[in-house]
């Protein structure tokens, strides 16, 4: 029972420390599948291959989702497929932790061996046994590595005699022996049609055609198959210009629309939808509940890329959203308009609360330099007022009333206390007094009484 434990401890140390699984040998042009665990983390996935051609991948990350791709291997050797979350987001921590690697998977390939003796090579995959007739034997012989076999006498030959797409060109230019190549091509080409064709008559070429583009990089994959099975994939990267088509103006900013969003990820609770921007129809975000448009524009000046509130009434952009995670409670960062920037008693200005750096106030009144008091939108769409505290590091929703201090505290107690005391004896006086006066006035009774 101990080694039992042992054992599984043993295996479970090295899924953690070794997050690229390795698969038994399959051979050259096979087709395999390649997983990964997303974890805590979510965001758009890019799937990188070595010595492979990735063929279908999931591409967005959630908690918890298990990733899967399908491959075909390439050439002898080993073959990977890795898993990158794009601007990861840790869950746990609800922030940005930028590129992260979740692992992959990798197998070994080589050509299917009959030698099942010692000598130990790689794990080879075992296949059912078969009767040994002559057709089998040559069967077995043929899917041997030919460099293996010195009696195979197919073609190795995976080399393409041309490549050539419909616009633009190729850089560096053609050569059988360079397998990556790239092309710059202007904002209004949406599709190109690769043509290709193998140096020998046996080989097989696949990932020719017409490709849809979209703005931004486009990475597109050839392969070759030589008659004896080994692969070789070309690689075109097509390079949409990004630049914007449809442009706004903002708070004195020029803004254009990103064209390239398939990896944008709406905020929580907002659907796709389109609207009309500068008379052009555009891709827009919505949430009926909060009665909120979006649209993703990008900065001229700077390149800052951000989703803005869309007006869709009178089609103008009116204030930036930033969605945004502070000590648990999720906000949305806007503009703060001139006429609310100015606060008796405070100062505004850039703040921090935690690690979020915003526009805020903070108290002239040294007596206050722990708090910060903010403004931003809730997840109802309604814009609050927070005051953050920093020694204990909380947040809560703001009244506007001032904080008050332990020493203000106390010398108002003992202010109050004694405004009380004054009260009492200021009370007291008066009672004398008016004992007094009526004491005087029926004095003053009696005396009339008798001088008549």
């Amino acid at each position: 029972m101990k080694k039992s434990k042992i054992l599984i401890a043993l295996v479970a140390v090295i899924t953690l420390v070794t997050p690229m699984l390795i698969h038994a040998a399959i051979a050259p042009g096979a087709t395999f599948t390649a997983t990964a665990n997303c974890g805590i983390y979510e965001g758009a996935v890019r799937v990188s291959a070595s010595n492979a051609t990735v063929t279908s991948a999931d591409n967005f990350c959630d908690r918890g989702k298990q990733l899967r791709a399908t491959a075909i291997a390439g050439s002898a050797g080993t073959a990977s497929v890795s898993f990158t979350v794009i601007d990861a987001t840790d869950t746990n921590a609800m922030q940005l932790v930028g590129n992260v690697n979740i692992g992959g998977t990798s197998v070994t390939v080589a050509a299917p061996s009959n030698n099942n003796g010692g000598g130990g090579g790689g794990t080879q995959v075992q296949q059912p046994s078969k009767p040994q007739t002559p057709q089998n034997q040559q069967n077995q012989q043929n899917q041997q590595n030919p460099q293996e076999d010195v009696n195979d006498e197919r073609s190795n030959n995976n080399n393409l005699a041309s490549l050539a797409i419909s616009s633009g060109k190729l850089t560096p230019d053609f050569h059988a022996e360079t397998i990556e190549y790239r092309v710059e091509l202007a904002a209004a080409v949406t599709s190109i049609n690769i043509t290709a064709s193998a140096a020998d008559a046996k080989a097989k070429v696949n990932g020719t055609g017409t490709k849809t583009l979209e703005p931004g990089e486009n990475k597109f994959s050839i392969t070759v198959t030589a008659e004896n099975g080994a692969v070789k994939t070309y690689t075109i990267v097509a390079v949409v210009d990004e630049k914007p088509q449809v442009y706004t103006k903002y708070n004195g900013k020029n803004l254009g629309v990103v064209r390239n969003v398939k990896d944008i990820k709406a905020p929580k609770d907002f659907v796709e939808t389109t609207v009309k921007l500068d008379g052009k129809e555009v891709k827009a975000w919505k949430n009926d509940a909060m009665k909120i448009t979006l649209v993703y524009l990008i900065d001229e000046k700077t390149s800052e890329k951000n989703f803005y509130i869309y007006d869709t009434k009178k089609q103008v952009v009116t204030n930036i959203f930033k969605p945004t995670a502070i000590l648990g409670n999720n906000v949305y960062l806007v503009d703060i308009p001139k006429e609310l920037q100015t606060m008796e008693g405070f100062q505004y200005g850039k703040v921090k609360v935690d690690t979020t750096e915003l526009m805020g106030w903070t108290f002239k009144d040294k007596a206050f330099d722990n708090y910060v008091v903010i403004y931003v939108m809730d997840e109802a769409g309604k814009m609050q007022y927070y005051m953050y505290e920093k020694t204990q590091n909380t947040l809560q929703l703001y009244s506007k009333a001032a904080p008050v201090t332990q020493d203000a505290y106390e010398k108002l107690v003992k202010d109050l206390e004694k405004t009380n005391k004054m009260q009492v004896i200021c009370l007291g006086v008066a009672a004398v007094l008016t004992v007094v006066a009526i004491v005087a006035v029926v004095f003053a009774i009696k005396l009339k009484k008798q001088v008549k």
